[in-house]
């Protein structure tokens, strides 16, 4: 299990300073940065410490806060995946038409090594992104799941 200890001196340690019915940035930003270079696959245990007499109201505040946070990042970044996926079979096929236009148009030999070198470079950043930025995106996802069902426990 990853434990992640955060330190709460007020109210107003955790709550977004331009909406009150968010998370702090500070300390969403401090929590996933302190899941990094832990195992994925374990679980995520929040212990808070509150310097000052924390209601249980103001628990329950801070429970949906977090939880709704990163279930909010969770949503944004799956899409921003579907719209960089559309956008990789896009370049992907516009690759495979400048390749395919490279062997019918000899007009120009500057042109159509142009051509060639432009649907060569748009098939393999379509391939990069989909072999090896593919595996950080669902790393990120799966803290982001963990962490929008993370349990919290209040000392």
């Amino acid at each position: 299990m990853n434990e992640i200890m955060i330190n709460i001196d007020s109210k107003a340690d955790y709550t977004n300073q331009y909406n009150s019915n968010n998370l702090s940035n500070k300390l969403s930003n401090y929590i996933y940065e302190e899941c990094k270079g832990k195992p994925i696959n374990n679980k995520v245990l929040i212990i808070v410490k509150a310097t000052y007499d924390i209601s249980e109201e103001e628990k329950k505040d801070l429970i949906n806060k977090i939880h709704n946070n990163y279930k909010n990042d969770l949503d944004e970044h799956l899409l921003m995946i579907k719209y960089l996926n559309i956008k990789n079979v896009a370049i992907f096929l516009l690759g495979v038409l400048f390749l395919y236009l490279y062997y019918f148009i000899k007009i120009n030999f500057v042109l159509s090594e142009t051509i060639l070198i432009v649907g060569w470079v748009a098939i393999w950043e379509a391939v990069y992104n989909w072999l090896f930025e593919r595996d950080k995106n669902k790393i990120k996802i799966k803290r982001l799941k963990k962490l929008s069902i993370c349990d919290i426990k209040f000392e």
